[in-house]
């Protein structure tokens, strides 16, 4: 209250009561009743002086002590209401009589300057950090006022004083737009205001601001409704009944849809989008859609005050509560005390006092007693404040969803919406767009949030009734398409993250997320430039980092954040590879000015007069900068997978009871997405998430009649069969669990992936070994059948490849590290040395014409494996069979290999061998990402449009492979070459499978499928977008086929002498390639010593073995590493040719470079360091062949993060 002993304060009050007497008041001598108002003498200059005192007092000394005297002396409800509604009977009356009234525009003067007190009165009181200790204490006083202020101007006489109002402002618009004056403008403007401030009104706070935490006793511990007031008197029922009563909302139809071509639309532009947001904002969008047919329905008897629902929701919150008593307390000791005790091995003892559930449930009571326990844990300081918490409930109304209790207002506001989005919405956001555009530094936090969810309100509206009324037309919201409308949502976005500005960021994430929904909806959206625009540039890496960056800290605010977060990027990611899905997305890389080809004039000129087009265009068009590639969406989608993304959908889903279904199913899909489509399983073996699903599963979490409870099921199963998998390969795991993962070391990519760290050097690492997938009944077979069938399965896999020779050699391997091993043990027990550890036996294999087998064999490496062998990880390293193994172990591992090299082994499924094996990527990226034969419950019965479809399955097998396998053979035994069948190739007759389920590619993920199916997708043209920039990759161009045959001769020395080229004749066909590039094929010196005597014939180099059709860029760098020196040899010597090949261009480093080695040995291990060809970074799927990756291989990047100028 304001402090009575304060002098100024009581001057000011006499001043303020002195006015509020002169203003008039009730005509006693009148015999009418209640006596009619009369004007006070002076009631013109008194009400100036008011206006003056406000703008003096309150305006240029922050204090409200004006408003706190005007509020005390009801200068509003007994003057100001009043006068209007006087003037207002006097002006119908006269309309109806057809005459003017008495001194007509000094009553008009008067009404004016009330409505501007009432601008002034109403409008939304809100703290700030430069709000005074005046202005703190009487806040809470201030608003009770204000919202006394609102019943007395929407109730009284129904509302009269708005009627009285709208006839100001009809005076001003029966006026001719060139006629009209600034102060005309400005009375329209003004009148918007007022309806604006009398919808803000509300109990609780308005404010964007840190100063919620001063003198919080004073503010949200005393009741915010004053006394007489209800909240059915200020509802929004009461609000949309008034204002459609009198013509209010017919006024704001008027204004906005004439609003460029009757009216200044900077006068009244930014008043109309704000009273729309505030009309709207309370309301969920999805409520109002079809709400009128749908409520014509109902019986009246329906219909229900806003009181009534409150009380409905306690008598069921008050019926559940009983529910959970009786539950937890049904117990003979239910009414008595209890005291449960459990001796601890200290002999300490722990006690839990209470009956009831500690005796229904043993968790319940050791729950008890962990939250007893204290610990010193540095504790997170909470963000209470607003701006931390995200956007406040009074802006977001997240506490409750209103809406209308009753039906009749509900249609009218739903009729007014329809009017207003078909007339009005594209012009209004226009214009208000460009002007904050303009002025977009000026914006405050509040005009920010304002503008965004207005956007976002009217566009989800609008895309959820197309959805169910098929004659609505979407090109109603089309300003929300605009450039500027992308720009300036996406920039408020980027600003308020880069300020902390959460509120902001809150309502960008809502805005930018209805903007992409509404961009999918659209059925052909290449139709539309300002579509195109919008998909060009959200591909860019600045926007697709920031959206990746804001689920980082989103853990730290509040559930509302936390859900606008997860919708948007839900949304992103499926927006994202929905174009990508289809193929159908290209975007552009700019290239490095170094690699710009030679240009003639005459080419430049030529170029001009065809086209007709200017030089700068020409030399564009001659040497581009930038080319096309393909978008990757796994590396997009590698940005959300990083440790504090997981932290927030955790804490997320830890208010799953807060959640609805829907809301708990994308958070689910996500963790999917990462733990399945990307691989990143380590990131998500943590302890929290292993008790977040078990809290989810339990009796008293989500509940078993909610669908949403099989999703949950589904990933929990699969998340738990991978983790045992994981403890069981790795036991460290089960530290793991407890700690954050560790980044940036040789630790941390091993407890990530199982493996050891690569690293780039002179040496390259093996090929990773097959793994097995799911074999039936795998778990219930003991471990000598599961072993035998594993040996089976790789044996008969290598002999159908045609490898029994590296199985011989296998055999005769074992049979003599088994002959030594027991030897070694005869002699150490007869000197009593029999714990000493035998010497390990080392394993080559000679002579075998290709590439080392021990290095780049899958299937052998599993092999070798399965049977105990350590295994190389590079080429430099040895293969050897430990010492430490078991005899027995060994001698069973030899007999089950002679076993199956003699007898065919008869897979489970009719299949062949190799469907049991998933050759696993070279990659790092790769290493993680195996199909394991997982066979859960995959089957889903959800039909929620736009969460997940039917009959879609999650994790599937790969028979795919087996019918190319089948095609393939067909396709040579027609064209009538012999194939090769190994032992293993016999089979029994195709026995009757279980269905099996087609594998989804890498961006498929069935479990969650959030979009259409992709054969009801239209093909999209190319979308080509600038934004993309990225040097990291080479141009490619067409290469020289004299690359090809330079690569026959190199296979044919390293078969020459079995894999092991020396130094010296490496440096001479370095030589050697050059001088054929340089000369166009022809030689003009003696090679005799490198190849031992005359250079081969091509021919009988084509003859001898079979090649790729297309080129390989495996001695691009060799034959220009030597390029620079021979030419300088020779440049006295030769003629260069004119057409010469610019090696430059094709640059490319040997790091980078994936071999071909079909035929080659480079699995040996030289002795110097030169660079390596590498066929461990070929994907063998077969176990024999090695495919040509140069024509595969992509690299697709998304920003140029070193441009060359």
């Amino acid at each position: 209250m304001v402090d009575t002993n304060d002098l100024s304060t009581t001057v000011l009050k006499a001043r303020i009561a002195l006015l509020a007497t002169a203003i008039g008041g009730p005509d006693y001598s009148s015999n009418l009743d209640p006596p009619p108002y009369k004007l006070g003498d002076d009631c013109l200059a008194c009400l100036k002086d008011l206006k003056r005192w406000f703008r003096l007092v309150d305006e240029n000394q922050n204090r409200w002590d004006v408003a706190i005297a005007a509020a005390e002396y009801r200068i509003l409800q007994d003057d100001l209401i009043p006068i209007l509604i006087d003037w207002e009977n006097k002006c119908s009356l006269a309309h109806k009589l057809n005459k003017d009234s008495h001194n007509k525009e000094y009553h008009e003067n008067i009404a004016l300057l009330c409505v501007q007190l009432m601008v002034i009165m109403t409008c939304p009181q809100t703290l700030t950090d430069q709000s005074t200790a005046r202005q703190v204490a009487v806040y809470s006083e201030l608003k009770k006022r204000q919202l006394e202020y609102k019943r007395n101007i929407l109730l009284t006489e129904r509302g009269k004083v708005l009627k009285a109002i709208v006839r100001l402002a009809s005076k001003v618009i029966k006026i001719d737009k060139l006629d009209r004056t600034p102060r005309d403008n400005v009375v329209l403007r003004l009148i918007i205001n007022l309806f604006r401030n009398v919808v803000a009104i509300e109990p609780g706070e308005l404010n964007i601001t840190k100063k919620k935490q001063i003198s919080t006793k004073g503010i949200n511990s005393i009741d915010t409704l004053p006394a007489g007031v209800s909240m059915d008197d200020i509802s929004l029922n009461t609000v949309i009944a008034a204002f459609q009563r009198n013509k209010v909302l017919a006024l704001v139809l008027t204004l906005a849809s004439s609003m460029s071509v009757e009216f200044e639309q900077d006068f009244i532009n930014t008043p109309l989008m704000e009273l729309m947001f505030y009309l709207t904002k309370d309301i969920p969008p999805e409520s109002l859609v079809g709400s009128g047919k749908r409520q014509e329905s109902n019986n009246d008897g329906d219909q229900v005050s806003s009181t009534g629902a409150a009380l409905l929701n306690l008598l069921d919150k008050e019926n559940n509560l009983k529910k959970n008593v009786i539950k937890n307390t049904s117990t003979r000791h239910s009414r008595f005390g209890a005291l449960l005790s459990i001796q601890t091995p200290d002999a300490g003892r722990l006690t839990v006092s209470g009956g009831g559930q500690n005796l229904l449930d043993d968790s319940a009571a050791l729950k008890k007693l962990d939250s007893r326990k204290k610990w010193n844990k540095r504790s997170v300081q909470h963000r209470d404040d607003i701006v931390a918490e995200g956007l406040p409930n009074s802006l977001l109304n997240s506490g409750a969803k209103s809406g209308f209790s009753l039906d009749s207002t509900m249609i009218k506001f739903v009729h007014f919406i329809d009017d207003f989005i078909d007339s009005s919405f594209n012009a209004l956001l226009y214009s208000v767009t460009n002007q904050y555009t303009g002025d977009q530094d000026q914006m405050t936090t509040l005009e920010q949030t304002e503008y965004l969810l207005f956007f976002s309100w009217f566009v989800k509206y609008h895309r959820e009734k197309c959805v169910k009324d098929l004659a609505a037309d979407i090109g109603c919201v089309d300003s929300a398409l605009q450039e500027t409308s992308f720009i300036l949502v996406s920039t408020i976005l980027r600003t308020g993250y880069e300020s902390k500005n959460w509120a902001a960021v809150h309502a960008g994430m809502i805005a930018f997320n209805e903007l992409l929904l509404l961009v999918r909806s659209i059925k052909d959206p290449y139709n539309s430039d300002e579509v195109e625009f919008i998909i060009e540039k959200l591909f860019s890496d600045d926007r697709i980092q920031l959206l990746a960056n804001l689920p980082k800290t989103a853990f730290r605010y509040s559930l509302q954040y936390m859900k606008s977060c997860v919708e948007l990027i839900h949304t992103v990611l499926e927006t994202l590879e929905q174009y990508t899905k289809d193929n159908s997305l290209t975007v552009t890389k700019k290239t490095k000015s170094t690699k710009r080809n030679t240009i003639t004039e005459e080419q430049v000129t030529s170029l001009m007069d065809s086209q007709g087009i200017g030089r700068d265009e020409a030399l564009d068009l001659l040497n581009p900068s930038f080319r096309k590639i393909k978008f990757d969406f796994m590396k997009v989608l590698k940005k959300f997978c990083v440790e504090s993304i997981i932290d927030t959908y955790i804490n997320y889903l830890q208010r799953f009871r807060e959640l609805n279904d829907t809301e708990i199913k994308k958070a689910i899909y996500f963790l999917h997405r990462v733990f399945v489509q990307a691989s990143e399983q380590s990131i998500l073996f943590r302890l929290d998430l292993i008790m977040l699903l078990k809290d989810m599963l339990a009796p008293d979490g989500i509940s078993k009649k909610s669908r949403v409870r099989k999703h949950i099921e589904q990933f929990s199963n699969y998340f738990l069969y991978k983790l045992k998998k994981r403890l069981k390969s790795s036991p460290s795991w089960h530290i793991g669990l407890l700690f954050p993962l560790l980044y940036g070391s040789e630790v941390g990519y091993f407890q990530k992936y199982g493996e050891v760290k690569p690293h780039k050097g002179n040496t390259y690492y093996a090929a990773p070994p097959s793994r097995f997938k799911n074999i039936e009944d795998q778990e219930q077979l003991p471990e000598s059948v599961l072993k035998d069938m594993k040996c089976g399965i790789l044996v008969s896999t290598l002999i159908d490849d045609g490898k029994e020779e590296l199985l011989l050699n296998l055999v005769s391997h074992m049979q003599l590290a088994l002959d030594h091993f027991k030897s070694w043990l005869t002699v150490n027990l007869q000197h009593e040395r029999e714990t000493e550890n035998l010497p390990d036996e080392l394993f080559r294999i000679e002579n075998f014409d290709g590439p080392n087998p021990l290095i780049f064999d899958k299937d052998y490496r599993a092999l070798l494996s399965l049977i105990g062998y350590s295994l190389p990880l590079n080429i430099e390293e040895q293969c050897k069979l430990p010492g430490s193994v078991e005899i027995d172990f060994l001698q069973d591992s030899l007999e089950l290999v002679k076993k199956h090299l003699a007898t065919p082994f008869q897979t489970p499924n009719g299949l062949p061998s190799s469907s049991y094996l998933v050759r696993p990527k070279s990659t790092v990226s790769a290493l993680n990402a195996e199909d394991d034969g997982w066979q859960g419950d995959d089957d889903y019965d959800y039909d929620e449009p736009g969460i997940v479809p039917d009959g879609q399955q999650l994790f599937v097998t790969d028979d795919d492979a087996y019918f190319e396998g089948l095609e393939k053979g067909m396709g040579d035994k027609l064209s009538g070459k012999d194939v090769d069948k190994g032992i293993a190739k016999s089979k029994k007759p195709k026995a009757k499978t279980k269905k099996t389920r087609k594998q989804k590619d890498n961006y498929s993920l069935p479990l969650h499928d959030i979009g259409e199916k992709p054969e009801k997708i239209k093909q999209r043209k190319d979308i080509l977008s600038k934004d993309f920039i990225s040097d990291s990759e080479e141009e490619e161009g067409d290469i020289n086929p004299l690359f090809f045959e330079n690569e026959m001769y190199m296979r044919w020395l390293l078969d020459k002498y079995r894999g092991q080229l020396p130094e010296e004749r490496y440096a001479l066909f370095g030589k050697f390639s050059a001088e054929r590039i340089a000369n166009n094929g022809s030689l003009q010196n003696d090679y005799s010593a490198l190849f031992g005597g005359p250079v081969p014939d091509l021919e009988v180099l084509r003859n001898s073995e079979t090649t790729s059709d297309s080129p390989d860029k495996t001695l691009i760098s060799l034959s220009r590493r030597v390029a620079a020196e021979f030419g300088k040899a020779s440049e006295e010597q030769e003629h260069q040719s004119t057409h010469e090949t610019d090696l430059s261009d094709s640059e490319v480093s040997m790091d980078d470079i994936p071999a071909n080695t079909s035929n080659t040995g480079a699995g040996s291990s030289p002795s110097t360091k030169r660079p390596e060809i590498d066929p461990s970074s070929l994907e063998d799927d077969n176990g024999g062949e090695y495919a040509n990756l140069s024509r595969k291989k992509r690299r697709v990047v998304l920003a140029d993060d070193e441009d060359d100028d």
